[in-house]
């Protein structure tokens, strides 16, 4: 008779551990879902900081993190 509760013990924490697989898989596919996209960065060309794309001021294909950047480059190239 005890071997009876015993056995029905282990059946429920079995399927205890199955829904906690399942639940804890479920969880991880929204987690991913609501993942932060990445945004693509470039370099200043006269201090090195890296900015997002769309943050930087651009002259041609160089990419400046401020416009006095952008100024103080043209002038050092002069």
């Amino acid at each position: 008779m005890g071997l009876r509760y015993i056995f029905i013990a282990l059946a429920l924490w079995g399927v205890f551990l199955i829904g906690r697989h399942f639940w804890r898989q479920n969880q991880l596919k929204n987690n991913k879902s609501q993942q932060i996209k990445s945004v693509d960065s470039v370099q200043c060309a006269y201090c090195g900081l890296h900015l997002p794309k769309n943050e930087a001021v651009c002259s041609g294909d160089v990419y400046y993190c401020s416009k006095a950047h952008q100024k103080a480059a043209e002038k050092q190239k002069s």
